[in-house]
């Protein structure tokens, strides 16, 4: 047995390990996950993934239990991290990598939905300072609105949305923008004629404020439920260039651009070496160290 399955098989058999809270879980999985990056554990098991990260707000004036916010420490210290043990590149190489047929083992993209105003002012300088490529999916009828999305209808301080301007700010700085639709409609139960009207329109906004096509494309709420095979060829025939989840999971080493998985950072992992411990055991001991729980998809 390997040593990290040593510590699940420890962990499981504390007698108190049902009743141990979040908090202290999460304290002895990063503990385990130091250990692992000494050990050369997350190096041996990042080489054999393709991986995608996603995150939404980073805002220190937003509760950080919020499942869509991240502080600018707590990301900074993931954007270190990935820096360290990653060759982060944009998603855009990755996706040129998935149709060329090329080894994408130890890459991870790191990409932002929805718009919101903290990635410009917040995220993209933490980025810039580390020297680090992301892409940013924005909802074009969102951009420069004063829209309240339904999910944040409960939040006492609107985060705000960017505007068309700090949109071409990003791109101008190197960043990618990627597509998320118009209106974040669920691909899910959509009809056919809507999904190609929010197609339509969000690329025709992208377009005519960058200057350039966004092939890129991030469908929303992000969960296995929210998109079908119908939506996906729409996808294709949209002439979009990956279609990317955001339910957690791995990417093998070249995967299908239309079947990509993201990993979500906010709501679920709250240490970078949490993140990698539980890359490195697997999903199904992680389930099992959290009670059994299921890695949750995109909270909305």
């Amino acid at each position: 047995m390997h040593w990290d399955r040593a510590i699940v098989a420890a962990a499981l058999a504390y007698p108190g390990h049902a009743r141990v809270s979040a908090g202290v879980k999460t304290t002895i999985k990063t503990i385990c996950g130091r250990a692992a990056g000494v050990s050369g554990a997350y190096r041996r098991k990042f080489r054999t993934v393709m991986t995608v990260v996603a995150f939404h707000r980073v805002n220190d004036e937003l509760p950080e239990d919020d499942p869509l916010t991240c502080g600018a420490r707590k990301f900074e210290s993931f954007c270190r991290f990935f820096r360290k043990y990653f060759r982060v590149v944009p998603l855009s190489e990755q996706i040129a990598g998935c149709q060329a047929q090329a080894d994408l083992g130890g890459t991870l993209s790191i990409t932002f939905d929805d718009g919101y105003l903290d990635n410009y002012e917040v995220a993209a300088p933490i980025l810039r300072n580390l020297g680090l490529p992301a892409t940013f999916f924005v909802t074009t009828g969102f951009i420069g609105s004063r829209t309240v999305a339904p999910w944040d209808r409960q939040l006492r301080r609107q985060p705000g949305w960017m505007s068309w301007e700090q949109v071409r700010g990003l791109a101008a700085s190197g960043f990618e923008i990627g597509n998320h639709t118009d209106t974040h409609v669920d691909l899910g139960t959509a009809d056919a004629a809507t999904i190609r009207t929010e197609f339509e329109t969000s690329k025709r906004k992208l377009a005519e404020a960058l200057g350039v096509s966004a092939p890129l494309f991030a469908y929303p709420f992000g969960g296995r439920e929210h998109i079908s095979p119908s939506a996906v060829q729409l996808a294709r025939e949209a002439g979009f260039v990956c279609c990317a989840s955001c339910f957690g999971g791995e990417n093998g080493v070249t995967p299908d651009p239309f079947s990509l998985k993201r990993v979500p950072i906010a709501g679920w992992f709250r240490t970078p070496d949490q993140f990698g411990f539980e890359f490195v055991i697997g999903k199904a001991a992680a389930a099992e160290l959290r009670g059994g729980g299921a890695h949750p998809a995109d909270a909305r």
